[in-house]
């Protein structure tokens, strides 16, 4: 989930590129849709914190609520020291801040699916 067009673009790109399948969404309730209509299992969330709406870890939350076990990377502008800071997620969570490069979303894919 990420409401920068682009971003959100140039993303689903890299990752179908490397084999992954994605379903993106713009907003937390097009995300809560899509992935209620999709048929397979989800491995990952990947989501920006701060959204409209629907915020990051709210999204989570909701989905591991069907989805026992969902891995779950948070993308901000924010450092992970900010939004600990600020509260806006518990301690724990995986962080790759942005802006950043292919190879670092791809290494923390793959970190976090193993």
């Amino acid at each position: 989930m990420e409401d920068e067009e682009t971003m959100r673009q140039l993303t689903r790109q890299l990752l179908e590129a490397h084999g992954h399948t994605v379903i993106e969404a713009p907003d937390g309730k097009s995300a809560l849709q899509r992935v209620e209509a999709y048929p397979d299992r989800i491995d990952l969330l990947l989501t920006d914190v701060v959204m409209r709406g629907l915020s990051g870890p709210e999204l989570a939350t909701q989905l591991n609520q069907s989805h026992p076990g969902l891995r779950v990377i948070y993308m901000s502008g924010y450092t992970a020291e900010l939004i600990t800071q600020q509260e806006m997620m518990k301690p724990g969570f995986t962080l790759l801040e942005k802006p950043f490069t292919r190879s670092a979303l791809l290494n923390t894919i793959h970190n976090v699916l193993g």
